[in-house]
């Protein structure tokens, strides 16, 4: 008896190259529907495009979104710390914005009037940030996750996208002190702002971490789908 054809592969799903406005290229991974009519690019954190950020777009392809993740360290990841960091601080924080930029373009080209979400965590949850930042006509909600929000008042004044903010409590990088300057800066800004504080350590979730939290983790997407329903989803 013949074994079953193996089922083919979701054209939808795989290794995208994008041209940025430079000219340069950089190679992404998407899933989800092309005429979706939700759209998210998920911004890594210092391991690189690994199987994490690889789960987390077929997640959201799954809840119908069109999912992107770019990868701004050309193919370099880690699970060591220090190369990681090695790897994060050689990147040039300009080439990154391009790049986030190609991103969004990408999946706005894809879909007339799709709306985009960005999140990131860590060094993602950065970019995430100023992607929301730099570009508040394209960005209609963006999710940090333990990232830093470099930025000022005057800075976030043209910021339109309501902000989830997930940090670690017991993160050594984001103290208690500079969450409560985040929530200060979005509030003098006026914009709508959720955060939420959850007892764990920073990289909880990426199940490469040793500071990997199932529980944690849950809980936190459970909040992230509640924050895209009511703002981006309904």
């Amino acid at each position: 008896m013949r074994a079953a054809d193996p089922a083919p592969a979701d054209p939808n799903q795989g290794t995208i190259t994008l041209q940025t406005a430079m000219g340069t290229y950089l190679q992404g991974y998407a899933a989800g529907p092309q005429d979706a009519e939700l759209g998210i690019l998920i911004l890594h954190d210092r391991w690189g495009l690994n199987e994490t950020v690889r789960a987390w777009v077929e997640r959201f392809a799954a809840r119908g979104y069109r999912a992107l993740a770019i990868d701004v360290f050309d193919g370099r990841i880690s699970d060591k710390m220090w190369l990681a960091t090695e790897i994060m601080d050689a990147t040039d924080p300009e080439s990154v914005k391009v790049n986030v930029n190609a991103g969004l373009n990408y999946l706005a080209r894809e879909r007339e009037g799709r709306k985009l979400v960005t999140l990131g965590a860590g060094f993602g949850g950065w970019q995430s940030f100023q992607a929301a930042v730099a570009a508040p006509e394209k960005v209609a909600a963006t999710v940090v996750i333990y990232g830093v929000l470099e930025a000022n008042v005057d800075q976030v004044r043209n910021l339109k996208a309501p902000v989830l903010t997930i940090f670690a409590r017991d993160d050594e990088a984001i103290t208690a002190a500079m969450m409560d300057e985040y929530s200060q800066l979005l509030k003098k800004s006026l914009i709508i702002h959720r955060n939420y504080v959850f007892p764990a350590a920073h990289g909880f979730m990426d199940p490469l971490h040793p500071d990997y939290d199932a529980a944690v983790t849950e809980d936190v997407w459970s909040q992230v789908d509640d924050f895209l329903s009511g703002f981006v989803e309904g």
